[in-house]
C-alpha cells in the first residue's frame, strides 16, 4: 500500500480511539444516519436512544431486501486497496468518518463506485412500499454527509457525484434483484440512469446529486445543537409521520397521541 493508504488507516484508528463521550446520550460518536434522522424528527431520534429500538416487520423486510441487493464481502485492506486502484470502475465501501461542526461523525454508504483511488459515485438506497419519486430531506441529507466525510478523509472527489436510489424492491423479480447493483452502477457510469428507470416501469427512481461540500456542512450545522445538548430535541409538525411512528403511543410530542388525549378529556 502506499503512503496516502497508511496514513489514512492510522488516522482512522486515532480518529476512533480519540473519541470520548461527549454527545448527547452519553455517545462518543454520531452516526451519520442518527443525524441525517433529525430531518424526519428529532423526536424520533430521541425516542430511539432513550427507549430503544422498536423492531417492526417494515424494518425487517427492508433490511433483508436492503442485504439482498447489495450483498457485501468482507476484504482486508490490501485487497480493498488494490481493487478501488484499477483504473477499471469498481466497487467496494469502507467507514467513512471525521468532524463536522465539532461532532464527530461515523457512517458506513451502501455503495461506492471507485477508478484509480478516486470515488466517481456514492449510491445510498432506500427501499419504500410507496410512490419512489420523492426525495426526502432526511435521506439527501444521509447521502450528502457521507460524501462531506468521504472528502475530508483525503480523497480526491473532484469528480464525485451522488446518486439516492428509491425502489419498491418487492416489485423486482428475482433476476433484477440479483444484477439490481451491477445495472445500476452500469447506468451510473454510462449515464443510462433514464433508461434503466424506465425499464424497471416506475419501480425506482434515482436522484442525481452534486456532491457540494457547503450544503453537507450545513445540514450538520442546523442539527448540532441537539447532539451537544445546547437544545432539547424538536419534533416534526406532521401528522403522517407521528401515525406512521413506532413510537407513536410513548413518544410526548405524538400528535396522533394529543388528539385522542383532549378527545378523551372532552368527553
Amino acid at each position: 500500500m502506499d503512503d496516502f493508504w497508511e496514513d489514512l488507516w492510522k488516522r482512522e484508528e486515532e480518529f476512533l480511539s480519540s473519541a470520548k463521550p461527549e454527545f448527547r446520550h452519553g455517545l462518543a460518536l454520531v452516526g451519520v444516519s442518527a443525524l441525517a434522522g433529525q430531518y424526519y424528527c428529532e423526536y424520533k431520534v430521541e425516542n430511539e436512544f432513550a427507549l430503544g429500538e422498536i423492531p417492526t416487520e417494515a424494518k425487517e423486510i427492508g433490511t433483508e431486501l436492503h442485504d439482498e441487493l447489495i450483498p457485501g464481502v468482507e476484504v482486508t485492506p490490501e485487497n480493498f486497496v488494490k481493487l478501488v486502484s484499477a483504473k477499471k470502475p469498481s466497487y467496494g465501501v469502507l467507514r467513512v468518518w471525521g468532524n463536522v461542526w465539532g461532532i464527530r461523525l461515523v457512517g458506513m454508504p451502501d455503495h461506492v463506485i471507485w477508478s484509480e483511488g478516486r470515488p466517481l459515485w456514492l449510491v445510498e438506497l432506500k427501499t419504500t412500499k410507496g410512490d419512489p419519486n420523492p426525495l426526502w430531506e432526511d435521506q439527501e441529507a444521509q447521502v450528502r454527509i457521507y460524501g462531506l466525510l468521504l472528502d475530508s478523509m483525503g480523497f480526491d472527489c473532484s469528480s464525485l457525484q451522488l446518486a439516492l436510489v428509491r425502489l419498491k424492491a418487492r416489485e423486482l423479480s428475482e433476476e433484477d434483484r440479483t444484477l439490481w447493483i451491477q445495472r445500476v452502477s452500469d447506468a451510473l457510469i454510462e449515464g443510462k440512469v433514464g433508461d434503466l428507470e424506465t425499464s424497471l416501469n416506475g419501480v425506482m427512481k434515482v436522484h442525481l446529486l452534486a456532491h457540494e461540500k457547503g450544503v453537507a456542512e450545513a445540514n450538520v450545522a442546523g442539527k448540532r445543537g441537539y447532539w451537544t445538548s445546547e437544545r432539547d430535541p424538536t419534533s416534526s409538525t406532521s401528522v403522517g409521520k407521528c401515525r406512521a411512528c413506532e413510537y407513536v403511543s410513548v413518544c410526548p410530542k405524538s400528535m396522533v397521541k394529543l388528539a385522542l388525549d383532549a378527545l378523551n378529556t372532552e368527553y
